[in-house]
């Protein structure tokens, strides 16, 4: 993180220009970068918009998004949760609910959020690195569906790839007023969105603030970092019993402590999107399995190639990843995107190494060309896969009103936080709920009855003819035949 992480031909003055001479022409030599990394993150939205924008919302994004979509009540705000998604979605949340207008400024967003990330390190490493790293992340398929998702570890990853090629900026630059900045505003919105993410990304910078004497890396990050935290734990002392209970909470929820989830995210590699919950997470898929394994070994490589700056990409991306593998006890393919997003920089320094030498050239193109290649078809394929699967709560939310279910109305069951955020009804669906009995094993969940006091139309919707608990036996149950020949059941209580 010293002056040799930057080109030495940078900053020196042009030859001088001869009488009668043209002055060379250095400006498109010199942004040539910037040019091609503008163009990856075009192509990126372009994708975005034209094969994940019609997908419909996720059960976390409709959590999160109905904390601030007009019209949309709230739904259950639990311990895990932070408020810098809302922040990103607000400025069109605010005015419409519309699911397709969010994806479309979130695709607008990411484009942007990947330029401004991976822009740094241009200066950092000029040449082809910033732009080719900027593409491999894109093109893997989770960057590409989580893209324009209010979710968020997309966010986090750009914040982590920003926040750590400024914070060797502020190292390398006498004045660097600027750069410091930005090393506070990256952090600071990675902790708003995550902070446990954003502080197992920062561990590394701190310590070797810490340890060689760089107050101003040290500071800057950690004052980012107390920004999210400050809000995260004043929030716990209004809802949740203070910041102590608030993580007991939290990591009942996550399944954190001692774990060993490699397994578990091998195995989700191409999917499903959660390996919890009784969800049935396949076997372990080769292909991707290969390009796994190769990212540590050539983020190794690209480390010792690059030196400095990349080794902190390494040290940050491999921070985080070791944080979700040993830490958590479930997978999820996109907790492992801010690691991928880090460890991308070292990758292209090995490629682009690879690639000057005629012996390796081709075998490294045809290895891009491969990774590429699998990853267009994963996207593909699993997206038309999630669009179906979550095409089935705009059907059910568009009938409700048929049975007169229309605000002020709660819905408690399958699909429930979704199909309440398109029909604007309160909703109960949390995961235990819905594989225990419904939360009904005994008697009527409080949830259900405290609607019912409220006044506000009650249905409980599930995905099996059978009542799947005991209090439904009395109530009417409604049959919805959708598209595609599947079924859901609504049961309304006795009365309605």
């Amino acid at each position: 993180m010293h002056e040799a992480d930057v080109d030495p031909s940078a900053g020196r003055a042009a030859p001088a220009v001869r009488a009668g001479e043209r002055a060379p022409r250095a400006w498109p030599a010199a942004h040539r970068p910037h040019a091609a990394l503008a163009l990856v993150a075009v192509a990126y939205t372009t994708l975005q918009l034209a094969f994940t924008v019609r997908i419909g919302l996720g059960w976390d994004e409709s959590v999160y998004l109905s904390q601030v979509a007009r019209g949309v009540p709230p739904a259950e705000y639990t311990a895990p949760r932070a408020r810098g998604v809302q922040l990103l979605a607000a400025p069109v949340a605010l005015i419409t609910p519309s699911v397709t207008a969010i994806r479309v400024y979130l695709s607008l967003l990411s484009g942007t959020a990947l330029f401004l990330a991976y822009l740094p390190w241009i200066r950092l490493r000029p040449g082809p690195v910033a732009p080719l790293a900027a593409a491999l992340f894109a093109g893997l398929w989770l960057s590409l569906f989580y893209a324009n998702e209010a979710m968020p570890n997309m966010w986090v990853a750009y914040c982590g790839v920003a926040g750590v090629g400024l914070a060797c900026l502020a190292e390398t630059r006498p004045r660097a007023r600027p750069a410091v900045a930005g090393v506070v505003a990256a952090f600071a919105m990675a902790s708003l969105l995550r902070p446990t993410d954003a502080t197992w990304l920062a561990l590394p910078l701190l310590g070797y603030g810490i340890a060689r004497r760089r107050p101003r890396m040290a500071l800057a990050t950690a004052a980012g970092l107390a920004i999210g935290w400050a809000q995260w734990m004043a929030e716990a002392a209004l809802l949740f019993g203070g910041p102590l209970a608030r993580l007991r909470a939290a990591g009942a929820e996550n399944a954190t402590g001692l774990h060993f989830s490699l397994p578990d995210h091998l195995r989700a590699l191409n999917g499903p999107l959660l390996c919890r919950f009784g969800v049935e997470c396949g076997g372990f898929p080769p292909a991707h399995i290969a390009w796994f394994a190769a990212v540590p070994v050539f983020a190794a490589l690209g480390a010792w190639l690059g030196r400095r700056a990349l080794v902190a990409a390494l040290a940050c991306g491999s921070s985080l990843a070791f944080a979700y593998l040993f830490t958590v006890g479930y997978a999820a393919p996109r907790f492992l995107l801010p690691a991928y997003a880090l460890l991308a920089l070292p990758v292209a320094v090995s490629v682009v190494w690879l690639c000057r030498r005629r012996g390796t050239a081709v075998l490294a193109c045809a290895g891009v060309l491969c990774y590429f290649a699998l990853q267009g078809r994963t996207a593909y394929v699993h997206g038309r896969q999630v669009h179906a699967a979550r095409a089935v709560v705009p059907e059910v939310a568009s009938r409700l009103p048929q049975l007169g279910l229309r605000p002020p109305c709660f819905l408690y069951g399958h699909d429930a936080i979704q199909t309440g955020y398109l029909a604007r009804c309160a909703s109960h669906g949390v995961f235990r709920t819905v594989f225990r009995n419904y939360g009904g094993a005994l008697s009527v969940p409080s949830s259900i009855r405290a609607a019912m006091a409220r006044g506000e139309r009650v249905a409980v919707i599930t995905a099996t003819r059978r009542p799947p608990a005991p209090f439904l036996t009395s109530w009417t149950r409604v049959e919805l035949r959708l598209p595609g020949g599947k079924k859901r059941y609504v049961f309304l209580p006795p009365g309605s």
